[in-house]
């Protein structure tokens, strides 16, 4: 995705003309403008055709925006806490974590996913492994795990990541050792799924969260 070309240049700006009038009086121009740029290079070395790296860019500018208004008006004591999941590419762990976490929290709950080096999109065996549980996962796509996200999280959980935690430094998380078994097809994936389910299950009970179903 060449971010020189007239015509990215075109959508990059028309991009930030739409934000910064949806953001108005609450984050600077300048702000949004920075954020939208930022988010058109990180995807700039993916190999996305050329509309779709650019969409993907814009819902990431977008995101990052919401996540500083979330921050921002968070009250002293946040009710319900809000989760980051992090794995290397989110496109299959942490993506997972993120639906099964949504699909039992409460509907205000901030559950946000992200890989230090994100791949070009969610593994489709991921999507199916949800879908046979009802769980939608529709609109989701790797992002990058950034200054926006991380902030915005009272809780992290880091799923095999083990290099690249720059993002993270100066903020506590916790582990969870979980292969991603995609070599194995879809009874491997489903094994991922169900032991991530597990983890999540203990997550929500430790922070008073009761399932919306089982």
């Amino acid at each position: 995705m060449t971010l020189h070309a007239p015509q990215a240049l075109e959508i990059i700006e028309e991009v930030t003309r739409r934000l910064t009038a949806q953001h108005a009086r609450a984050i600077d121009e300048a702000v949004v403008r920075a954020l939208v740029l930022d988010s058109f290079r990180r995807y700039r070395h993916l190999d996305h055709p050329a509309n779709h790296g650019r969409a993907l860019a814009a819902q990431l500018a977008a995101d990052r925006l919401e996540a500083l208004r979330f921050r921002a008006h968070r009250g002293p004591r946040p009710a319900p806490p809000s989760f980051l999941f992090v794995c290397s590419g989110n496109a299959g762990r942490s993506q997972l974590a993120a639906a099964l976490l949504r699909a039992i929290a409460p509907l205000s709950t901030r559950v946000v996913s992200a890989g230090e080096h994100p791949a070009a999109r969610v593994l489709p065996a991921v999507t199916d492994t949800l879908d046979e549980l009802g769980i939608p996962s529709f609109g989701e796509y790797p992002k990058p795990v950034t200054p926006e996200f991380v902030a915005a999280a009272d809780h992290i959980v880091v799923l095999n990541c083990d290099d690249g935690l720059d993002a993270l430094e100066g903020r506590e998380f916790r582990t969870w050792s979980i292969m991603l078994e995609s070599t194995s097809g879809r009874p491997g994936l489903r094994r991922t799924r169900d032991q991530i389910a597990e983890h999540v299950g203990a997550l929500a009970r430790e922070h008073g969260i009761e399932p919306r179903r089982p």
